[in-house]
């Protein structure tokens, strides 16, 4: 995929297309979407005595982001992908350099109304495809353990589970990671 090049979702998702943020003209859309996977994720965080202080820290982070779009998320060392469907954006994803040559992604995103099996590892290989782009070696990734769905494509994809590599808010958060040289270009 390229910056200016539609990528057609699989099957069962034919009317889906994939493509990069074009900066400024996709800061409003990308805002919208991350305040609803903030939305989102606070109402799917696990709660108990040891999560409710993470929750606010995270949810802090998340409000940093948005107000600093595009921030890490914008060339040249970061990206975020675009899902649209009919012509409305029901999707995002983001990958940023964590550190020189390694890459993280993070705020995937899909909206209720276009979830579904095998949305989430599309959007995953969109995002791979940048990371090949912006040169980046090995791809990290964070998840909450309620995430099932998430936690096993990331696992059929080739990612390996790794130790903790920052000091996530949520305790049980898991940790990947994909060596670039076994994902094949597209």
């Amino acid at each position: 995929m390229t910056r200016n090049h539609a990528h057609k979702g699989p099957e069962g998702y034919a009317a889906t297309s994939l493509r990069v943020a074009k900066w400024p003209e996709d800061l409003d859309t990308v805002r919208r979407l991350l305040q609803e996977y903030r939305a989102w994720l606070s109402d799917h965080v696990p709660t108990g005595e040891a999560t409710v202080p993470a929750l606010p820290v995270g949810l802090r982070r998340i409000d940093e982001e948005i107000s600093g779009l595009p921030g890490v998320y914008g060339r040249p060392r970061g990206e975020i992908v675009l899902a649209f469907r009919d012509g409305e954006v029901v999707a995002c994803g983001a990958l940023r350099e964590f550190e020189p040559k390694i890459g993280e992604i993070r705020r995937v995103y899909v909206r209720a109304d276009h979830r579904g099996p095998g949305f989430g590892p599309v959007l995953t290989r969109a995002l791979l495809d940048q990371a090949h782009t912006l040169g980046f070696e090995r791809v990290r990734v964070d998840t909450l353990p309620t995430m099932s769905a998430a936690i096993q494509f990331y696992q059929d994809m080739g990612f390996r589970p790794i130790p903790s590599y920052w000091p996530h808010p949520v305790p049980g958060a898991l940790f990947f990671e994909i060596e670039m040289s076994k994902v094949p270009r597209r």
